[in-house]
């Protein structure tokens, strides 16, 4: 009985967040990052799994922009990633891109971006969600204005769906594997107990 319960628990628990938390982001664009010449436009629409979203265009292409780039590994069981920016910025804007960034080249791998800049209302943070083709996306600030966005803290959540409908990823293997040591470490000292 007790075992059971151990086991119900485990599942639950193991269950109880929706998205796998796949990283989170936190810094602020400095002066001596590198830089790019141009930058994409803010169209006011984000983007979403569906892919409503055209690429939004460059602009300024002969003023140079701050920006980092981020690698982030996605797992396998959780292709549909959403994206959260905590930034009361408007010097600051995030896009994403499958497998590689290239600074010359905005258009180039291009998943797509909020829309715009700075939390909704000031507080709420904004996000948007891409599909993502293989392991790895890049996550890209750059500053909007030249020298402005420049120490502007921002928050940055991926999160990754098994799918469209916000459903929870299925446990990778290596999960399961705890999972069931787990268990079997809590039958074997059951049984200790019920022998003593």
């Amino acid at each position: 009985m007790m075992i059971m319960f151990c086991l119900g628990a485990a599942l639950i628990f193991s269950g109880a967040s929706m998205a796998e938390e796949i990283t989170t982001i936190t810094g602020s664009l400095a002066a001596t990052d590198p830089t790019q010449l141009g930058r994409l436009s803010r169209n006011g629409i984000a983007q979403d799994w569906v892919g409503t979203e055209p690429f939004p265009g460059v602009i300024n292409p002969t003023t140079t922009y701050n920006y980092k780039a981020y690698e982030i590994t996605i797992p396998s069981n959780a292709p549909f990633v959403q994206i959260s920016v905590d930034s009361l910025s408007t010097f600051t804007f995030v896009s994403v891109y499958a497998d590689s960034y290239n600074p010359a080249s905005l258009a180039t791998n291009w998943l797509g971006d909020p829309g715009t800049s700075g939390n909704f209302f000031g507080i709420d943070p904004l996000f948007f969600q891409v599909v993502a083709p293989g392991s790895t996306l890049w996550i890209v600030v750059n500053n909007t204005s030249p020298g402005l966005g420049i120490g502007d803290p921002y928050r940055i959540l991926v999160e990754g769906f098994a799918d469209s409908e916000f459903t929870e990823p299925v446990p990778e293997p290596a999960t399961m594997l705890l999972l069931g040591t787990g268990l079997v470490g809590l039958i074997a000292a059951r049984r200790r107990k019920q022998a003593a």
